[in-house]
């Protein structure tokens, strides 16, 4: 009985793994294999704001993906510094190692930090919070610290691919090429170096990368549901630069007359829900476009209300008539469409003429009414 997974097990669960499927055996290919699978990852380790395709290269200098250049960076490029995994040392020479070179015996795993200078060299707005502090592991942050992989971009030179130095990276006689023989390989997830064949002469110290410094996409979907706490929030955004929606109404609607007013819920002028615009007469009165209940109190007499120009009104605009005094069976209230030559179902007029009578009615924003 083997004591550990084969190379081709291990193989096998990782290519598939990849490639969208499950590995059940061997002896199947990944095209043979039926049941589906992914990779799972949580949402506030998905990046939720754009990159810039082709970033620019000063360090510690935060860059959007705005053309201009303007509005919130995503990204910074940094110096990282390198530390060696004690628990990876190891004689690649040894059988079973998988060295496929001459190598010595040494650390073979290295972990990426943000340097022990970063929160007052960095231009990110969060140093000093949360995962961006001094001396903060990669892979510690749990995808919270993550950089950006050379997949997001297709500009040549793909800035992102990552640098590693074994001195002072300012003097490029220090960089570990891609191509070094010391067959390195890196995960730009976790921050983790992999290093197949330890030569004590390449042994990198300081790595330059671009880290991710924008929103992940659970502050995003946060920004959106509004339930982040914040002004603004919720599915509406703000309507200027100077001017959020942080006050307790939202006015809805065209031109300067706004046709409906949508309460927060929770404020001292609304215990909660929608509230619409009600006005209440009890004589002849003009509808304007900005009413949505209009009530009538027929306990005086009979009045008309007289429709508004349908072409003044938005197509599917609503309004509720009602009679409030619950005398409309003596004195009944006129609805009119008849002052501008227009028709409600084909009518001149409707009358509710029972008590405490209601009735719905809709613009099609040109030159008719109906009634639904």
């Amino acid at each position: 009985m083997s004591t550990g997974k084969t190379v081709t097990t291990q193989t096998n669960f990782a290519s598939k793994k990849l490639l969208g499927k499950a590995h059940t055996s061997n002896l199947k290919t990944d095209v043979n294999e039926s049941i589906p699978s992914n990779v799972s990852i949580p949402s506030k380790t998905v990046f939720g704001e754009d990159i810039p395709n082709d970033p620019g290269v000063e360090f510690y200098t935060l860059y959007s993906a705005s053309v201009a250049g303007g509005g919130r960076g995503t990204v910074e490029q940094v110096y990282f510094d390198i530390v060696s995994l004690s628990d990876t040392i190891y004689d690649g020479n040894d059988p079973g190692a998988g060295g496929d070179e001459a190598s010595g015996e040494g650390p073979h795993g290295y972990y990426l930090q943000l340097p022990d200078n970063y929160e007052s060299t960095s231009s990110n707005p969060n140093k000093g919070s949360g995962v961006f502090t001094n001396s903060k592991r990669l892979y510690d942050s749990r995808g919270e610290l993550q950089l950006v992989p050379p997949l997001i971009s297709n500009a040549s030179p793909n800035r992102y691919f990552i640098k590693l130095y074994k001195g002072d990276p300012s003097n490029a006689a220090n960089e570990i090429t891609s191509g070094d023989t010391i067959d390195w390989q890196f995960d730009y997830y976790s921050g983790i170096i992999f290093i197949q064949d330890y030569d004590a002469s390449k042994v990198p110290l300081t790595a330059s990368a671009y880290l991710y410094v924008g929103k992940y996409l659970d502050e995003k979907i946060n920004d959106i549901s509004g339930s982040a706490g914040g002004g603004g929030g919720g599915i509406f955004t703000e309507a200027n630069a100077s001017k959020a929606f942080t006050t307790s109404s939202i006015n809805i609607g065209s031109g300067v007359t706004p046709t409906h007013t949508l309460q927060v819920k929770g404020t001292s002028e609304l215990s909660g829900g929608v509230l619409h615009k009600r006005v209440v007469k009890s004589a002849n009165y003009t509808v304007t476009v900005s009413d949505y209940y209009v009530g009538g109190n027929s306990t005086g007499g009979a009045f008309t209300f007289a429709l508004p120009n349908a072409a003044s009104s938005t197509s599917g605009q609503t309004w509720v008539f009602k009679d409030e005094g619950g005398a409309a069976h003596n004195n009944g209230i006129t609805i009119s469409a008849s002052a501008f030559g227009q028709t409600i179902d084909g009518e001149n007029t409707v009358v509710l003429e029972s008590s405490y009578a209601s009735i719905q009615i809709y613009s099609n924003g040109v030159d008719k009414f109906y009634i639904f």
